[in-house]
């Protein structure tokens, strides 16, 4: 059987939903940070976001096989992420909405794509990891490398013009 195949078989269910979840959510999240604010889509489909966030950080407590069977520092992203999604919906729902309101929501949110999507994304693509051996074999990893090093610093460059923007 193909080794790929193999490691797919052998997933446990929690990497699976938490795979899942991962992959809509970015695709979703790049929806509600690109499209127009504020109307009843981009409200729905930022819960929708949400919800998939919160199961992103917390399935992601439950994969430990980085550290053996601890938590590893990529786990303060999750933290981070749970911290930013309960943010940016407490500075969404405060009323009267302010333009300072409106800005803590925005800036939590982007953070949360960044920092929980893209970068920890990023390094899910680390040659030791699963989703970069899936991706790319256990053959090939300076594209690995590359990949992670791509992903991040184009992260590090959309934060930098988010912050300079907002």
């Amino acid at each position: 059987m193909d080794r790929r195949l193999e490691l797919l078989s052998d997933m446990p269910v929690v990497i699976w939903v938490h795979l899942i979840a991962a992959l809509l959510a970015l695709v979703i999240g790049a929806l509600v940070l690109w499209r127009k604010k504020g109307d009843a889509r981009h409200r729905f489909l930022g819960r929708f976001w949400v919800m998939l966030m919160l199961v992103v950080a917390t399935s992601s407590f439950w994969i430990r096989e980085i550290n053996s069977g601890g938590f590893s520092p990529i786990h303060l992203l999750s933290i981070f992420s749970c911290y930013s999604v309960v943010a940016g919906v407490i500075a969404i729902r405060t009323r009267p909405r302010s333009p300072d309101t409106l800005s803590r929501h925005r800036k939590s949110m982007q953070s949360l794509y960044v920092y929980g999507m893209l970068i920890a994304g990023g390094f899910t693509f680390l040659p030791h990891r699963l989703l970069g051996r899936l991706t790319f074999g256990e053959t090939l990893p300076m594209i690995n490398y590359a990949l992670v090093t791509v992903l991040v610093l184009t992260a590090v460059w959309w934060l930098v013009r988010l912050n300079r923007a907002g």
